[in-house]
């Protein structure tokens, strides 16, 4: 699968560059069919990952003239590396649809395990598992307050595996505790019952999924097992609502690294022999469990998990979605300005509690999730961006200067085509 030195890649890199033809083999052996072509294109993606004969970003230091080249990022979401890079993109985009200044709380539903099959078959099963989720809310919100029709604010996230990397598709949505009344007026809503929600969410993932199987090859094997989860499970399916005591972004971050990443991180794979891989993962259950398995069965695991090109595994609904948000937000906006100041208020308690003022404790958090600034392995010093180097390109900036003192605007690649940047873009690893 690739070329390069082993001794550039990391232990993940590894173990697929060394694997996958193995595996890919075996899954058709045991398929009838090839694996997903988005599976190869995502791995090819990943073990060209920092590779700087592909692209490169070049930082000089002018403190004490070292140089340093670093790769350009692989966009795959196998690709470990590039996790801060796709938080910080999701984090961004929440930041324009969640409206500042309003309490959210995540909601997890997730349906048993004779239904996960069916979710994991294809994208058409999973938008309906994620609509159906968000209309159970809905629906639990607006009979709170039945003669108010109360709408609230969601932000749903798909998460398709279990800590051990095992097929569990269940939902994490952030929702608004207040929302827009009949009146358009702002309205408070800080009551979730579960009991309630536990029926409205099996009634409608059953009725979408069965909606969703019609007409095509499952729907005679699963009419009836759909069908039978009401007697199997007559309170209805598990869920859990949590209120979120500190800022919302907080919440976000966490649950953002469940769409960006591989179900487990480096630091979990204790041992590679060439052949077996040994990981760690913690259990609700068990606590803390390793298993030793073979490479490509590992490779199984951690690559069942991709949906399909293009799926958007992070949805926005109710006052949230795009066609409603900005009128929503001009009706309401003096009430959210007032709740904007309380939310500052929260974020410097949790500031003090960490014992940093607001400001400090904010730039902690950039600097932990946002863009971070290139530093120099020699010194520290912030390093300055001189050139932009692509296969595809060749130069496309270089900071040598002309008689004016001036250099080309920054540009990167993207799709094939030259992109000017308006500011520095900055990818570490």
């Amino acid at each position: 699968m690739t070329e390069r030195n082993f001794e550039e890649l990391n232990l993940w890199q590894r173990i697929f560059a060394e694997h996958w033809e193995e595996f890919a083999e075996y899954y058709e052996r045991e398929h009838g069919q090839p694996a997903p072509k988005h599976w190869g294109d995502n791995v090819r993606k990943m073990l060209s990952c920092g590779d700087i004969s592909e692209g490169y970003y070049e930082y000089y230091c002018e403190k004490c003239g070292t140089a340093k080249k670093i790769g350009f990022t692989c966009k795959s979401r196998l690709g470990l590396r590039c996790l801060k890079v796709a938080v910080d993109a999701r984090l961004n985009q929440a930041r324009k649809k969640l409206f500042e200044g309003v309490v959210h709380r995540q909601v997890v539903l997730t349906v048993p395990k004779q239904i996960r099959p069916l979710v994991m078959c294809g994208e058409k099963f999973l938008k309906a598992y994620m609509d159906a989720g968000a209309l159970a809310i809905k629906e639990l919100i607006a009979e709170w307050r039945i003669k108010k029709k109360i709408k609230v604010g969601m932000m749903g996230i798909l998460q398709l595996h279990g800590r051990a990397g095992n097929q569990n598709p269940h939902l994490h949505f952030v929702v608004s505790e207040g929302g827009i009344d009949k009146n358009n007026q702002w309205q408070k809503v800080n009551y979730f019952s579960t009991k309630q929600l536990r029926k409205k969410w099996q009634y409608h993932a059953i009725k979408a999924l069965r909606r969703a199987v019609k007409g095509t090859v499952y729907a005679a094997e699963w009419r009836d097992k759909l069908g039978s989860m009401f007697e199997k499970y007559p309170t209805g399916f598990d869920c859990d609502c949590m209120p979120e005591e500190g800022p919302v972004e907080r919440l976000v971050i966490y649950l953002c690294k469940y769409v960006s990443s591989p179900p487990i991180s480096i630091r979990r794979i204790e041992w590679y022999d060439g052949q077996n891989v040994t990981y760690r993962y913690k259990d609700h259950r068990r606590g803390e469990v390793k298993e030793n398995i073979t490479a490509v069965e590992f490779i199984g695991r951690m690559i069942q998990h991709l949906p399909p090109k293009g799926f958007r595994m992070v949805r926005y609904y109710g006052i949230y979605a795009r066609p409603v948000r900005a009128k929503i937000h001009a009706l309401v906006a003096t009430v959210l300005n007032n709740l904007v100041d309380c939310a500052r208020k929260v974020a410097q308690y949790f500031a003090l509690k960490n014992g940093k003022k607001a400001d400090e404790y904010q730039k902690k958090v950039d600097e932990r999730f946002g863009k971070g600034d290139v530093c120099c392995p020699e010194c520290g010093e912030k390093m300055t961006l001189i050139r932009i180097w692509s296969k595809a390109r060749g130069v496309v900036y270089d900071q040598a200067k002309d008689g004016s003192g001036e250099g080309k605007k920054p540009s990167v690649v993207k799709d094939n085509v030259i992109v000017k940047l308006d500011e520095q873009l900055a990818f570490a690893f």
